[in-house]
């Protein structure tokens, strides 16, 4: 078959397989594919670009600093779609970055109608993922034509470049997802590649659209900056071969054009930001979540190497979707073979043509069965995104550490990865025909399965079970496979009555298991129990209600409702048991100091109680508590001196601040024994923090006061 049929058949299995991960990965599941698609929606609805401001929650977009070329071109193609609901998904409460813990995989909680892909509210999205794909399409032909200029002669090379990317199952999630790395991989492979043609063919008209590459390359990303040098040695290539008038012309016009294509977004962030590439304002708005916080050691360098090549490759969603070990090492195997089949090429061309300096400017203009002029350019590209990117992380935390950062370079990795193995191969004893082709069909195989045994499960469908967002997240897995997702249950009962809980969650796998519910009391004793028996299967959502009955007589505090799923503890959370209705008491000493306005001393009762003193206090909620506040009494001498105190939260810790209820009247009782040959004066009485040992100041008191005096008579 000839070598276009084989390349034909190489774009048509990768837009299948784009396709697919287009539809098995759910909308939003790529890494900030939300925000790329709400830059989208914002140049469509408001016919402006969005502005990036430095607090967060004040953005439409948190990819607002962009270049706009890639969103336009999506404005473009989705406008006739309708938007409203198509980037609008709540965030999973439950979603960690760890890929072990068990949970779902979903960045995002999802709706039922995403499944319908003709839904009209996500069409404009999906139709932004299809063009995305035909635009990986395309960086994968260019890597096709980069393989075919190093080694002209030999259309393997160019084959195995086309495949090593269109088979990257990483390069599939990505190009599958909207986001401005797509158009980033296809700007950088067509910057290469015209580069070598101007380089070993100078023509005007190369230099001409290698200028006006650069401009739309400007225009996507700011990485691409790292390219810009390659335009210039081609135009520097052409005055040593003699060329001047077109080396000359081909420096005006790559440094010339992408000025007067992208000069003006640039001018416009200089403007807005005080910076031309906007990145002060990308890192205050971005602020914790990417900054580092330490200088970064040779430890940061092995983790990024780790993170890099993993998610350059095989790690999905937001590195939540872990592949086998095994492949890994299958593809650390790969690389390192290619990588030392292009130092063979090298070692071979300087063999051949006796020159010692490998890279003189001869060598670039000669030509023989390799052209290293190609595979220079190539190498000279992914070293120089490489070192853009080694110098972001500098700045940027783990999250820059991600393998579709360098995708400005994927199509010339794919170029040397497929002229290293054909160079392997080619000196194989036995096939060396199916040897070159190993590759290809490995990586084939190789995003099928990530696709059908890994994504496929991940986001399994129907879409799970969605609790409402008053439901309380629990986000914990058991040993029986289990996902304890919510629980919805009230947050107070009474004494002899029913506290109903439901849990919601799913099973990893089929399974049953006896599960026990449980009414714990404030120091750990069990208050009520029952028991009930679980069977799910696999992935679907289960919600399993229970009724639990709390004793009459039950004093008030605060519980805590637990499972036991198979013998494993899940906690559910906190429970009120609250006070039974009756009487209020009403204190001998009414008075009123306000805390904070969070709780109010309205009163109190103070009595001997033989050599003692009994002090009765009534407390009042102003609001909600978040805090479990530790209430003082101290008893004072007439000099101030400390005679005696009681720190504690009320009830000794059973009724603590955060179950009090707005309103809700307190009365907390307090002995304070009063040492021998000692006159007490008055007693100080406040709340304090017991983790910061802060007190809560008195509202209308002197300035600074955090305590309320009461005399002793």
């Amino acid at each position: 078959m000839s070598a276009n049929r084989w390349l034909g058949l190489i774009l048509a299995v990768y837009v299948v397989l784009g396709a697919a991960y287009a539809w098995i990965v759910p909308l939003g599941e790529a890494p900030d594919e939300i925000d790329h698609f709400l830059y989208v929606r914002h140049l469509v609805e408001q016919r402006a670009f969005p502005v990036m401001y430095p607090i967060a929650a004040d953005n439409d977009t948190m990819e607002a600093n962009q270049p706009p070329l890639f969103y336009l071109l999506n404005a473009l193609v989705t406008a006739p779609f309708p938007m409203t609901a198509s980037a609008d998904f709540p965030l999973n409460a439950c979603y960690t970055f760890d890929p072990h813990d068990g949970g779902r995989a979903h960045f995002y909680l999802h709706q039922p109608a995403e499944q319908n892909p003709l839904a009209a509210d996500y069409l404009a999205f999906r139709v932004a993922r299809l063009v995305s794909v035909l635009l990986g399409a395309l960086t994968v032909w260019l890597a096709y034509r980069l393989g075919r200029q190093m080694v002209p002669g030999d259309t393997r090379v160019g084959l195995l470049a086309a495949a090593a990317l269109a088979f990257n199952p990483q390069f599939v999630f990505m190009t599958a997802s909207v986001n401005n790395d797509v158009l980033t991989a296809v700007l950088g492979a067509a910057l290469v590649c015209v580069s070598v043609q101007a380089a070993l063919k100078p023509r005007r008209r190369l230099f001409v659209l290698l200028g006006l590459l650069m401009g739309l390359a400007l225009l996507t990303k700011f990485a691409l900056l790292a390219l810009w040098p390659l335009p210039f040695l081609a135009a520097g290539l052409a005055l040593w071969r003699g060329e001047r008038q077109t080396a000359v012309w081909g420096g005006v016009a790559v440094g010339g054009l992408p000025v007067l294509t992208a000069g003006w977004w640039y001018a416009r962030a200089a403007r807005l930001y005080g910076d031309p590439l906007a990145w002060e304002v990308h890192l205050q708005a971005k602020g914790s979540e990417v900054l580092r916080t330490t200088p970064f050691t040779l430890a940061d360098l092995r983790e990024f190497a780790v993170i890099h090549f993993q998610s350059y490759w095989a790690w999905f969603g937001w590195l939540k979707i872990q592949a086998p070990g095994w492949v890994y090492g299958l593809l650390v195997a790969f690389t390192a073979a290619a990588a030392v089949g292009v130092i063979l090429v090298l070692r071979d061309w300087r063999l051949e043509t006796g020159d010692r300096k490998l890279f003189s400017v001869q060598s670039l203009i000669s030509s023989g069965p390799v052209s290293v002029t190609a595979v220079l350019f190539n190498i000279l590209a992914v070293g120089a995104i490489y070192a853009s990117l080694l110098r972001y992380i500098l700045t940027i935390n783990w999250s820059g550490y991600q393998g579709r950062l360098a995708y400005a370079a994927a199509a010339p990795v794919a170029a040397l990865l497929g002229l290293g193995w054909q160079r392997v191969a080619s000196r194989a004893k036995g096939k060396p025909g199916a040897l070159t082709a190993l590759p290809a069909v490995g990586l084939a195989a190789l995003t099928m399965g990530c696709l059908l045994f890994l994504l496929r499960p991940a986001y399994a469908r129907p879409a799970l079970f969605t609790p409402p967002v008053d439901w309380a997240r629990v986000c914990q897995t058991t040993g029986s496979g289990f996902y304890v997702e919510a629980v919805e249950m009230p947050r107070s009962v009474l004494p002899g009555a029913t506290l109903p809980i439901t849990v919601a969650g799913y099973g990893l796998t089929d399974g049953q298991a006896a599960v026990e519910a449980a009414l714990l009391d404030w120091d750990g004793g069990v208050l009520a129990t029952t028991a009930v028996t679980l069977t799910w299967t696999a992935h679907t959502p289960l919600s399993q209600p229970i009724a639990l009955a709390v004793p009459e007589g039950t004093q008030p505090a605060r519980g805590q409702a637990v499972l036991f799923v198979a013998g494993e503890r899940v906690d559910l959370g906190w429970v009120k048991i609250a006070p039974l209705a009756g009487e209020t008491a009403v204190p001998s000493h009414p008075l009123t100091a306000n805390f904070g306005d969070q709780a109010a001393l309205i009163g109190y009762d103070l009595q001997p109680e033989g050599a003692d003193l009994r002090l009765r206090l009534y407390w009042q909620a102003l609001a909600p508590m978040a805090v479990d506040y530790t209430m003082f009494a101290h008893l004072l001498g007439a000099d101030g001196e400390l005679l005696a105190q009681h720190d504690a939260q009320p009830g000794n810790g059973r009724y603590p601040t955060t179950i009090w209820d707005s309103g809700e009247i307190v009365v907390e009782e307090i002995v304070l024994p009063v040492p021998p040959n000692t006159v007490p004066a008055r007693i100080a009485v406040g709340l304090y923090r017991l983790d910061t040992l802060e007190r809560l100041v008195v509202v209308g008191g002197d300035e600074g006061e955090t305590a309320v005096f009461l005399p002793i008579p």
